[in-house]
């Protein structure tokens, strides 16, 4: 009897693929029920347990949870809230530049938040919204939240403003200036609480109880580096440093007490009066005590 060659070429090669089918659908097998056999272990050990959230001080610890794991599986499984991060990381959430999640344990993690860097704000016509801007003047943020320590910007106008935006001051000179001047503060950890742009660019920084007149921009990096010294030498006084007349030539400055601070000092000199007339009268009371012994 006589055999095809090519016949049973054929025979074996289709015997070959039935072959790699079997193992390629065995192996497929396996594979997905190890998936499943993972998943299954990753929702039984990976419960979420404990959430903890650093480096913010604006939202509370549940208001930042709310915003980053927004989703029930999130709250439920530390793994599917990792990888959903990683993968899809939150965006445009006001003031938070990137949230990153961390492992401590199998069921605990670690919100770490970046906040978005922030120099001041200034108020917007409706009394309500808040522009917050950066270092370079940028706004980051539009947003009727009130974020605690940030220095206010008053003197300047905007019917509205969106991030990105760049702070109403036309003249580059002065958006400069108040730029530096806040740059100026927080390098020496000077809290201020406003800083106010009046005509022609002069400027006035209100700083604790003190009003700090800098004038214009001219000879204005002197008259800042004197700003400390003085500040340390005035205390806890309230009145207006005047710095507006400060050049080279000359140095004086004036420091202008206000009405709080002069009814301060003449309720202080009566108190120390009433305090030394008292002595004086126990003084004479023991002086005659030893006469009349």
């Amino acid at each position: 009897m006589l055999h095809d060659p090519g016949k049973e070429s054929n025979r074996k090669a289709r015997q070959k693929k039935n072959l790699i089918r079997f193992y390629l659908r065995r192996g497929l097998l396996l594979l997905l029920g190890l998936l499943i056999l993972a998943i299954l272990l990753i929702a039984l050990i990976c419960k979420e347990t404990s959430v903890s959230v650093e480096g913010t001080a604006i939202y509370s610890q549940e208001e930042a949870i709310d915003r980053i794991l927004d989703d029930k599986l999130s709250r439920r499984n530390t793994v599917y809230a990792f990888l959903k991060n990683a993968l899809l990381p939150k965006k445009n959430i006001p003031f938070i530049d990137s949230a990153r999640i961390r492992f401590r344990s199998a069921g605990q993690i670690t919100i770490e938040i970046r906040q978005t860097p922030m120099t001041g704000y200034y108020l917007l016509p409706d009394g309500t919204n808040r522009a917050y801007f950066n270092a370079k003047g940028q706004v980051t943020d539009v947003s009727s939240l009130v974020v605690d320590g940030l220095p206010s910007l008053s003197g300047i106008s905007a019917e509205k403003a969106k991030k990105g935006d760049i702070i109403p001051i036309q003249d580059k000179a002065d958006r400069e200036s108040v730029l530096s001047i806040y740059q100026f503060f927080a390098d020496k950890s000077i809290s201020i609480s406003d800083l106010k742009l009046g005509e022609n660019g002069t400027v006035q920084v209100s700083c604790k109880n003190l009003n700090i007149s800098l004038g214009s921009r001219t000879n204005l990096r002197d008259k800042l580096k004197r700003v400390p010294y003085l500040l340390d030498k005035i205390e806890d006084m309230s009145g207006t440093l005047h710095l507006e007349n400060w050049t080279p030539d000359n140095t004086d400055v004036i420091f202008e007490k206000d009405q709080a601070q002069m009814e301060k000092e003449a309720q202080q000199k009566k108190e120390s009066d009433q305090a030394d007339s008292k002595n004086s009268k126990e003084g004479n009371s023991k002086e005659e005590t030893k006469k009349s012994n």
